[in-house]
């Protein structure tokens, strides 16, 4: 099914115009995790190079990118801060977490400008998954202009990487691609792993007995 949808997405590429192309090409590609993160921005840069296109466009197909990919990692934000609202008062008393622990934790995140590098550190590096980072801003209530503004400046410096990859050649970024795909698997793994270990450990932490904040 994966292969399908990206070689509809390839096929997209050539067949609408670019501007379009990156608009829905981005956030079918931030909502479907699976879909290689580097391969919108990359058929973009392609595409690019094939029809000469000057670099302030570039530079314009980039934030079309980026406008895109953000709303596709707002909707994860969405989900995650829902996730905080409804499934933790449900459930969270099996493995004594409480929607008060959640934010108290979140508290630490003010909205600072270190708050802002840091996310955008994370958003701009071309192995790290996306999906997973959105989800965990909702659930920990970062500030929504604090989550928005970092998101898009780190998805730009990101895109831009790709579509510059793209640019120098299709055919000769597909190994590096690869490499940046399957170190992204292993992060989205690592997480995921990490998630199930800390839920381990506080259901433990309840059966156990003991008390006071986990956080």
């Amino acid at each position: 099914m994966m292969q399908s949808i990206v070689a509809w997405l390839e096929q997209i590429a050539l067949a609408v115009p670019l501007p379009v192309f990156v608009l829905i090409g981005g956030i079918v590609e931030e909502v479907i995790a699976p879909i290689p993160s580097p391969l919108v921005a990359t058929l973009a840069g392609t595409v690019s190079a094939a029809q000469h296109l000057s670099i302030p466009y570039i530079l314009f197909i980039c934030a079309l990118s980026t406008l895109s990919k953000t709303v596709g990692a707002w909707l994860f934000y969405f989900l995650g801060d829902k996730f905080d609202d409804v499934v933790v008062p449900r459930f969270g008393k099996y493995i004594g977490v409480s929607t008060k622990d959640l934010e108290r934790f979140g508290s630490h995140f003010t909205g600072t400008w270190k708050d802002e590098l840091i996310l955008v550190v994370l958003r701009s590096i071309p192995v790290m998954p996306s999906t997973p980072i959105s989800v965990l801003c909702g659930i920990l209530k970062i500030r929504f202009r604090t989550f928005v503004l970092a998101t898009a400046i780190g998805f730009y410096i990101r895109n831009l990487f790709f579509i510059l990859l793209g640019y120098t050649g299709l055919a000769a970024a597909g190994s590096l691609m690869q490499g940046i795909d399957t170190a992204e698997t292993v992060l989205k793994a690592g997480i995921v792993l990490g998630f199930v270990i800390v839920l381990g450990w506080l259901y433990w932490k309840r059966g156990t007995g003991r008390s006071g904040r986990w956080f």
